[in-house]
C-alpha cells in the first residue's frame, strides 16, 4: 500500500453546516477544539432549598423537562446564525470543504459546525490549511483541506462516533 494513501482515522463525507473564519495567529494561541450542546447560556440562580423532600424532587423533574424544552425551542430570529451547507469529508485527524473563499495553504482557520446527532452538538474546530485548490466543475467553488490542530480527545471522539454512523447507515442502505 502506498504510504501517501494510509490513513489514520476513518473519514464521512457528508452534508453538515459549518462556517469557516480565518484565525489570526495572536489569536490562535492557546485555543483548543471544544464541544458546544448549546451556544445559548442562561444565567439562573438556584431555587431556594425546599423542606419537603417529595416536593423537592417533584420541582427538580419539572426543572429539568423546562431546560430540555429550553434546549429544543428555536433560537430567536437575530441569534440565528447563517452556515453553509456544502459536502465536505471529515475524519479525526482533519477534513475536506468546499468553500466560496480562496484560503491559502499555511493559513489557520476556525470551523464552527453542527454534527447532526441528538442532541446535536457544535464543535468548535481549528486547522492548518494543508491544500487549496479550485473546486473542479464548480466555477466560484474552491476546495480546501485542513489537518486539526489543537484537537482534544472528547471532540476527536465525537468525530468518530459521527464517522462509523455515516459508515454504518452507508453499509445498510448497500444491504436494502
Amino acid at each position: 500500500m502506498n504510504d501517501k494513501n494510509q490513513r489514520s482515522y476513518p473519514r464521512a463525507t457528508t452534508l453538515l453546516p459549518f462556517q469557516v473564519r480565518h484565525l489570526p495567529l495572536e489569536e490562535f494561541e492557546g485555543l483548543d477544539s471544544r464541544l458546544s450542546l448549546s451556544d445559548i447560556v442562561i444565567e439562573d440562580s438556584p431555587p431556594p432549598p425546599v423542606q419537603d423532600e417529595r416536593l423537592a424532587l417533584w420541582l427538580n423533574m419539572v426543572n429539568a423537562k423546562l431546560d430540555y424544552l429550553i434546549r429544543l425551542s428555536a433560537p430567536k430570529p437575530e441569534d440565528t446564525v447563517s452556515m453553509d451547507f456544502e459536502p465536505l469529508t471529515i475524519s479525526g485527524s482533519g477534513m475536506s470543504l468546499a468553500a466560496k473563499e480562496q484560503f491559502i495553504k499555511g493559513e489557520l482557520l476556525e470551523i464552527r459546525m453542527v454534527l447532526q446527532t441528538y442532541p446535536a452538538r457544535v464543535l468548535y474546530l481549528y486547522g492548518k490549511v494543508t491544500r487549496a485548490e479550485a473546486t473542479p466543475n464548480k466555477s466560484g467553488s474552491y476546495t480546501t483541506g485542513l489537518q486539526f490542530v489543537g484537537l482534544n480527545d472528547t471532540v476527536r471522539d465525537e468525530i468518530l462516533k459521527f464517522d462509523f454512523k455515516k459508515h454504518r447507515e452507508r453499509l445498510i442502505a448497500k444491504r436494502s
